[in-house]
C-alpha cells in the first residue's frame, strides 16, 4: 500500500538535478551565438531526454519507499516523448520551415500545460508559505512564455528558441533553489504532519 506523499516530498536531489541541467540548457539557448535553430532545438530534444531520466530516477525512489509514484511517471513520461518528438520522429527530408511551426508549437503547448501544473502545485502541496509563492509565481512566468510562444507567429524562429531557453532558466533556478533546502524543508513538513495526525488522534479521544 503506498503513502501518499506530494511530488514536492521526492528526494531533494531530484530537484538539485533538474535545477542544474534545466538552468545550464536554459542559459545556453539565451545567450549562445549559435544561430542554428535545428541544432537549438536538438539541445532542447535532449535535455527533455535528461529531466525525464531523472524522473525516472524518482520513481524508482519513490517506489522503494512506497510513496504514491504517478505524478513523477506522468511527468516523466511527457518529457520522454516530448524529446522523442523533437529528437527522432521528425521527418529529415522536409523542409526545415514545414518542421519549425510544429516544433514551436509542441514546445509552447508543453510551457503552456507545464506551467498550469506548476500553479496547481504550487497551491496545494506547500504549507510554507515562501515555497508557495516561489512556485506559483513561477508557474504564472511559465504560463506568460506559453501564452507569447502560442500568440507570437510574428517572432523570429531563434526568438522563440530564446522564449523557451527563459522558461528552462526560471524553472531551473527555482528547481535548484528548492533542491538546495528541501532536505530541511521536507523535515519541516513531515514534522507539522505528524503534529496534526497527533492532534487529531487527541481531538477523537
Amino acid at each position: 500500500m503506498s503513502v501518499k506523499r506530494k511530488y514536492i516530498d521526492s528526494h531533494w536531489g531530484v530537484f538539485f538535478l533538474k535545477g542544474v541541467v534545466s538552468l545550464g540548457a536554459g542559459f545556453y539557448m539565451m545567450f549562445t551565438k549559435h544561430q542554428n535553430v535545428d541544432f537549438l532545438i536538438q539541445v532542447i530534444g535532449w535535455t527533455m531526454l535528461v529531466l525525464a531520466a531523472i524522473e525516472v530516477i524518482n520513481v524508482v525512489y519513490r517506489t522503494r519507499r512506497q510513496y504514491n509514484w504517478g505524478f513523477p511517471l506522468a511527468l516523466g513520461i511527457v518529457e520522454m516523448a516530448m524529446s522523442v518528438a523533437l529528437l527522432f520522429t521528425v521527418n529529415r527530408d522536409a523542409d526545415l520551415s514545414q518542421l519549425l511551426p510544429v516544433r514551436l508549437g509542441m514546445l509552447a503547448a508543453y510551457v503552456l500545460a507545464a506551467s498550469i501544473i506548476t500553479i496547481v502545485m504550487g497551491f496545494s502541496s506547500f504549507d510554507n508559505l515562501t515555497d508557495r509563492f516561489m512556485w506559483v509565481v513561477n508557474g504564472m512566468i511559465g504560463a506568460i512564455l506559453g501564452f507569447v510562444l502560442f500568440a507570437s507567429g510574428n517572432l523570429s524562429d531563434i526568438a522563440h528558441v530564446g522564449l523557451f531557453g527563459t522558461y528552462l532558466l526560471v524553472n531551473g533556478l527555482t528547481d535548484l533553489f528548492y533542491g538546495i533546502h528541501a532536505k530541511d524543508v521536507i523535515a519541516e513538513l513531515r514534522e507539522e504532519r505528524a503534529l496534526k495526525r497527533a492532534q487529531k488522534k487527541g481531538a477523537k479521544k
